[in-house]
């Protein structure tokens, strides 16, 4: 019986001389390269997912709180506060019970990179004392922090709720 030239390729002349059958894959390594190639993908996807900005800190509204100055001691803080993605801005104002010297207010602008907070308190009257605050929120509802005097020897600490 004669072999039919027309399907003869190398790979049969190959197993012809050899005198054995060779194994034939059609696509060496396919499953773990669909294994990998998907592993990929979702590791990929979850560090994306990890990224995005839908867990981020909104501080629109008011927020009040203690704080304890460093010059006037204990008093309370608050923030009128409204954001456009991380860059926020708003009012302020700082008072002191009995204390109208260390009484103070004006303008904030900052940024909010959760869960840190970072904001600029500029007073309304030149010679009172403006702000910088490093704070950190904890939930969507709190945050902490320590504020420093800008053209003043004063420092604090703050904690303030939503309200």
């Amino acid at each position: 019986m004669e072999r039919d030239k027309a399907f003869v390729t190398p790979e049969h002349r190959a197993e012809e001389f050899s005198g054995c059958v060779q194994k034939r894959r059609t696509m060496p390594g396919t499953p773990w390269r669909r294994f990998g190639a998907s592993l990929v993908l979702a590791l990929a996807l979850a560090i994306v997912g990890c990224g995005g900005d839908d867990d981020e800190i909104n501080l629109t509204g008011r927020w009040q709180g203690p704080v304890q100055d460093s010059v006037a001691g204990a008093g309370s803080i608050v923030f009128m506060f409204s954001q456009s993605d991380k860059q926020v801005a708003g009012t302020w104002t700082i008072s002191f019970p009995g204390d109208t010297t260390n009484t103070s207010g004006g303008t904030l602008s900052g940024t909010v990179s959760d869960p840190a907070i970072t904001l600029v308190l500029s007073a309304s009257q030149s010679q009172s004392c403006s702000f910088t605050v490093a704070a950190k929120s904890d939930d969507d509802n709190h945050f902490t922090g320590t504020y420093t005097g800008s053209n003043c020897p004063r420092s604090g600490t703050l904690d303030v709720n939503r309200q």
